[in-house]
């Protein structure tokens, strides 16, 4: 398992950044499209809205004064045009939460404290380094179908969560002391789990229906964090559940949320009821959408909250 993993872990190292942080060069390039700022901006808001935690924190807010105001605030706040992805306005939203509403702990929501240790089998070397500061995970979505297609044999039955725990774990980094550089695998761990823990999926521009198919089947609605990171905290609450999503299609961006037990993708003005997961990973064929931010709840939130949330069945 660990020599077939490594194999695919070649070509694919140096799509996803180890310091979860997004790589812009010529290798490779987000997605962009001809589409106006303020659409993408809109649907990732209305995305955050989708989330249950979040809007437990704005409970004086509805739906369209919180798009309408908080998105007054950024135009206002910050240039419009974005260089980078979605993500990267979706890091821009973030930032600038406390900013907007200072007695909400928002950005707080997403923060994902990760430590990272390795220990060099052949100076015997151990490197520890200090807590690093993200907003979840960020994967080249190519990787995911290579993955699966190259390694189906040898991990058939991994779950979406084993699979980025392998990708992430496999990536290497070469050890610290001078002179030797032995590379090795790295140990990620948290000790804190953030309420929202969100996955970026990074698309290449012109995918096709099979390729489209291969990627979004090997996402699933519920994951457990701890088969992502080594867990060092005490929280027996370690499960998330999907809540939304901000997916593109075609040249708009589309906001997919579960809501009453139904998935219900939000497009322009409009609002299409699609149904079961199954019926999800349908249209992201049929339609061509790819999903760009999956944002999932704890469901410690969705139990605990003054409004509960039930989900029901998502499959």
């Amino acid at each position: 398992m660990e020599m077939e993993s490594s194999k695919v872990q070649e070509e694919t190292d140096q799509k996803i950044d180890p310091d979860l942080s997004v790589r812009h060069d010529d290798a490779h390039e987000p997605m962009k499209t001809e589409e106006k700022p303020n659409a993408a901006l809109d649907t990732i808001l209305k995305s955050l809205w989708k989330i249950g935690v979040f809007r437990k924190e704005l409970p004086s807010f509805t739906e369209d004064e919180f798009v309408f105001l908080l998105r007054d605030f950024i135009l206002n706040t910050h240039p419009t045009e974005s260089n980078g992805g979605v993500y990267d306005f979706l890091v821009t939203i973030l930032d600038l939460l406390p900013r907007w509403k200072a007695d909400a702990p928002l950005k707080s929501k997403f923060e994902v404290y990760e430590k990272l240790k390795k220990m060099c089998n052949r100076c015997k070397t151990d490197t520890e380094y200090p807590l690093e500061l993200a907003y979840g995970l960020i994967v080249i979505a190519n990787s995911l179908r290579e993955f699966k297609a190259k390694s189906f044999s040898a991990f058939q039955g991994l779950t979406f969560e084993n699979i980025l725990k392998v990708i992430r774990t496999t990536l290497m980094m070469p050890c610290d002391k001078e002179g030797c550089e032995k590379r090795h695998y790295v140990e990620r761990m948290i000790n804190t789990l953030p309420s929202v823990f969100t996955i970026a999926l990074e698309w290449e521009k012109s995918e096709t229906e099979e390729e489209i198919s291969a990627t979004t089947s090997v996402l699933a609605t519920e994951i457990d964090i701890s088969e992502v990171y080594k867990y060092e905290g005490d929280s027996v609450f370690t499960k998330y559940r999907l809540a939304s999503m901000v997916c593109l299609c075609g040249d708009q961006y589309d906001c997919i949320a579960y809501e009453n037990d139904r998935w219900i993708r939000y497009f322009a003005s409009k609002k299409e009821v699609i149904g079961d997961w199954k019926s999800v990973l349908r249209s992201f064929v049929k339609l061509k959408i790819r999903p760009e931010i999956l944002f999932f709840e704890n469901m410690r939130s969705q139990i605990m909250g003054k409004d509960k949330i039930v989900f029901g069945s998502l499959v």
